[in-house]
């Protein structure tokens, strides 16, 4: 739990409403901290969601076991909320059903994380027409090919990029990747990988 509290005095701010914004900012000046100044009912889906589906991720040292064993905590403490009243029946609704679809998609992310890695390494070296070094949201898949979109572009469309069917057979439309992709006629290689994680579009 103690990554879920580093997470929230990091991040857990940002979705404050105006009256606590301004009570956490005048408190923080003080040392205080969130978690010293909120309780459990402020913990909400979009605190779970990008927690579980980015930020353990990112900023853990993870393993298979690790993420299978924090998707059960933080499943337990969902139930656990509901339960003492800290979350309305319309968010824990919400909040149980991604924290179960995470839990198989955690695992399987980190899978799919090693084999583009993998995969990236083998990719022919050169020059490229084009390259982009972002991060990208899966639009689209087919049998050994994805489709992106830039997190911070323009919306268009970025693909094919090459990959195996293993992979493409693994992946998910929504989940995104970090990565360095280079073009070179329509299609686009996979350079390198830093990350892949299920965060999905609230």
């Amino acid at each position: 739990m103690r990554y879920f509290e580093f997470y929230l005095d990091c991040y857990g701010s940002e979705y404050l409403i105006e009256e606590d914004l301004l009570r956490y900012e005048k408190l923080l000046e003080n040392g205080r901290q969130y978690c010293e100044i909120f309780g459990p009912g402020h913990i909400g889906f979009r605190e779970i969601e990008d927690f579980l589906s980015g930020y353990i991720i990112l900023n853990a040292p993870i393993s298979k076991n690790f993420l299978k064993v924090t998707a059960r905590v933080m499943h337990k403490l969902v139930q656990w909320l509901h339960e003492k009243g800290c979350m309305a029946d319309e968010v824990y609704e919400k909040t149980n059903k991604r924290v179960s679809k995470l839990k198989a998609d955690l695992p399987a992310t980190m899978e799919v994380s090693k084999l583009i890695s993998e995969y990236a390494g083998k990719s022919p070296h050169g020059k490229y027409a084009e390259e982009l070094n972002s991060r990208f949201t899966i639009k689209k898949i087919e049998p050994g090919k994805l489709w992106f979109e830039d997190f911070l572009g323009s919306g268009k469309l970025i693909g094919p990029v090459l990959v195996s069917k293993d992979i493409s057979s693994r992946c998910r439309v929504g989940w995104t990747v970090v990565l360095w992709i280079g073009k070179k006629g329509d299609e686009w290689r996979i350079l390198d990988s830093r990350a892949v994680y299920p965060l999905s579009e609230y």
